[in-house]
């Protein structure tokens, strides 16, 4: 592997790495004060309606978070890049503002989110903050460093008014309205200070433009809904079958596996734009350089695994203020989804550097009606429990699946 290469990893993972850690950083200061000062009954809503937007921001991402990386990585000057820059936030922007009205027509005139509905409602910010999120941009230009940056900034500032304003139960529908204004402002900073920088005007598309992207990127757009579906899906199921109480013990212990399984995510983002360039320049290396991270993403997500399983009693008395026996047990079951989550790392990659489009969305789909059925079983039998281990499971069919279909494609 040439040192160039190497150190473009290494950099991307460490950038990555310190974004992440930013992450958990806060989750274990914010977590506990939300705990305790909404009760577990709506500290669980809060969480529930954050899984049901962020099913719904995939639709304003548009699948460019997969492949727009790639796509900024080939093209070689600002001049080429500006106008899918332009294109692609416009399309998000309109994206997040027809989503929100459909939900606010959902919330007036039907039986959706009844007991969380201004929760709902000011949460849907934070898809504008995705519209804005930058990181398509970024990892295309190798320069990830501005994320860990932003996202210091932002978390910073959505800390501090987590602690200023979120005093009772009364104060719920505030904690997602502040984590997506925050990011919203500071990436809204962040692309004007980009635009000012390059002499990029920003100017909305044609009608034409937008279209043809809507068309070019369906394909990514629709499998994404069903990655997130499995990621986002599961609480959303598991609210049907429980009450508040337990849905809020369920979602402290989510709160760390969902950071955890950002682990496989975030290896394969660092390793996605130098794997674009040398599927382009020397394919046959490609094997041979993915099998690098691959063996030591594998070891370190397991070994994560088992650390979070000794120490999941401490954690949860660390968030929580006391001992909740439930769960620990739900957070010893998470903290393998990575290892489970990175065995589908070759396959993505493949899949992203090839645009291997109708695989990503047939794979997909299988896993999430997978996933879907197992876990309304397993919620309707076992709670919280059983779904943890449908979530497992679901992993390992998506690696199978995926493996399944891309050797057919090569044969």
């Amino acid at each position: 592997m040439s040192n160039k290469v190497k150190n473009a990893f290494f950099k991307n993972f460490f950038n990555l790495s310190l974004n992440q850690g930013i992450n958990i950083l806060v989750a274990i200061i914010v977590t506990p004060i939300l705990f305790q000062n909404l009760g577990e009954s709506e500290y669980g809503l809060v969480n529930l309606a954050f899984s049901i937007v962020m099913i719904l921001s995939i639709i304003v991402s548009y699948g460019y978070h997969l492949n727009g990386p790639k796509r900024i990585s080939l093209l070689n000057t600002i001049e080429e890049k500006k106008e899918l820059i332009n294109e692609i936030i416009s399309l998000r922007i309109s994206l997040a503002f027809i989503t929100t009205v459909l939900i606010y027509f959902l919330i007036t005139f039907s039986n959706f989110f009844i007991g969380y509905e201004n929760v709902i409602m000011f949460s849907l910010v934070i898809l504008y903050s995705e519209a804005l999120h930058p990181i398509f941009y970024l990892q295309g230009e190798n320069n990830l460093s501005i994320l860990a940056v932003t996202n210091a900034i932002s978390k910073l500032i959505y800390v501090a008014l987590i602690i200023l304003l979120i005093k009772n139960p009364d104060d719920s529908f505030l904690v997602n309205l502040l984590f997506g204004g925050v990011l919203s402002i500071v990436y809204l900073v962040f692309w004007v200070s980009i635009f000012l920088k390059n002499n990029i005007r920003f100017a909305w598309p044609k009608a034409d433009k937008i279209i043809y992207r809507i068309k070019e990127n369906f394909d990514f757009f629709f499998s994404s809904i069903a990655g997130h579906i499995s990621i986002h899906g599961g609480i959303i199921i598991l609210s049907n079958f429980i009450d508040n109480i337990e849905l809020g013990k369920f979602a402290l212990a989510q709160r760390i596996g969902m950071l955890l399984r950002m682990i496989p995510i975030f290896i394969t983002q660092a390793v996605l734009q130098n794997a674009s360039v040398i599927n382009q320049n020397r394919k046959s290396y490609l094997n041979d350089y993915l099998n690098k991270f691959y063996l030591k993403g594998l070891l370190f997500t397991f070994v994560i695994g088992i650390l979070v399983t000794v120490t999941s009693k401490w954690i949860i008395i660390f968030l929580s203020g006391e001992e909740i026996l439930y769960s620990q047990e739900i957070l010893s079951l998470l903290s393998f989804i990575p290892f489970l989550g990175m065995l589908n790392f070759k396959n993505i990659i493949k899949i992203l550097v090839e645009e291997k489009k109708k695989i990503l969305n047939k794979a997909t789909w299988i896993t999430v009606f997978f996933m879907i059925s197992l876990s309304i079983i397993m919620s309707f039998y076992f709670g919280g429990k059983g779904l943890a281990i449908a979530l497992l499971f679901s992993e390992f069919i998506s690696f199978i699946i995926h493996s399944i279909l891309l050797n057919n494609e090569n044969k």
